[in-house]
């Protein structure tokens, strides 16, 4: 299979950083409600309106992080879930939850 131009387009926009290496499965990074990139783990599914929002806690201290929405029942969108500190830092996709895809055809194709 080969990637659409399309495809190359989006990883470009929303992937421009392979992803960290010593994260590990089910670990990502997320931008606080202090400006930091906090390294998490998920542990709850917390559906809201049409999508699922995750209950993230932090690796190492297991406090959870708040996603700045004034419940305890909303957290994180996928699209504000990172594989990559920098690419969280910039938050290259805050608007695209299908990220993980264009990872996995990433893979696929061998680019990383």
């Amino acid at each position: 299979m080969s990637l659409t131009d399309r495809q190359k387009q989006m990883i470009e926009a929303y992937l421009p950083t392979p992803p960290d290496p010593e994260l590990k499965d089910d670990e990502y990074y997320v931008l606080g409600t202090d400006w930091r990139c906090h390294k998490v783990y998920v542990r709850d599914l917390l559906p809201h309106d049409e999508e699922t929002t995750y209950g993230v806690y932090e690796v190492g201290s297991n406090r959870r992080i708040d996603a700045g929405y004034g419940s305890e029942w909303i957290g994180f969108r996928k699209a504000s879930m990172y594989d990559n500190k920098q690419d969280c830092k910039d938050m290259t996709h805050c608007m695209f939850d299908n990220w993980e895809h264009l990872r996995d055809l990433q893979r696929q194709e061998g680019l990383i």
